[in-house]
């Protein structure tokens, strides 16, 4: 399991800056930047909606199509600590994985 900060405050799942959620799927077929990536598993907060967790975790499976990424291993990442970023996004393409780093580099 991997270690989770989430700032994306507009996402339902996202409580107190953890996600509620023990799965996420970070896309990112062909990323070779943090910006290419993004948090699929997200979905927007709508008044009214609350997550159906009341508490958040910070260890949650991480699925990652980012094959790129030092991090991936058979789709899944193998980091001890990630981020996921984009404050009040409204979509998933608004997110990004911060922690992302190319093989490339």
């Amino acid at each position: 399991m991997t270690r989770l900060d989430c700032t994306v405050t507009g996402c339902m799942y996202n409580k107190e800056k953890c996600c509620c959620k023990d799965n996420i799927q970070v896309e990112g077929d062909h990323a070779k930047h943090s910006r290419d990536t993004c948090c699929s598993s997200f979905r927007e907060q709508k008044e009214g909606m609350s997550n159906c967790v009341n508490y958040p975790t910070k260890d949650t499976d991480v699925a990652c199509k980012a094959t790129d990424c030092t991090f991936n291993e058979n789709c899944h990442c193998q980091a001890k600590h990630i981020g996921i970023a984009g404050g009040n996004a409204c979509e998933c393409q608004e997110t990004e994985c911060a922690t992302f780093r190319c093989k490339c580099d």
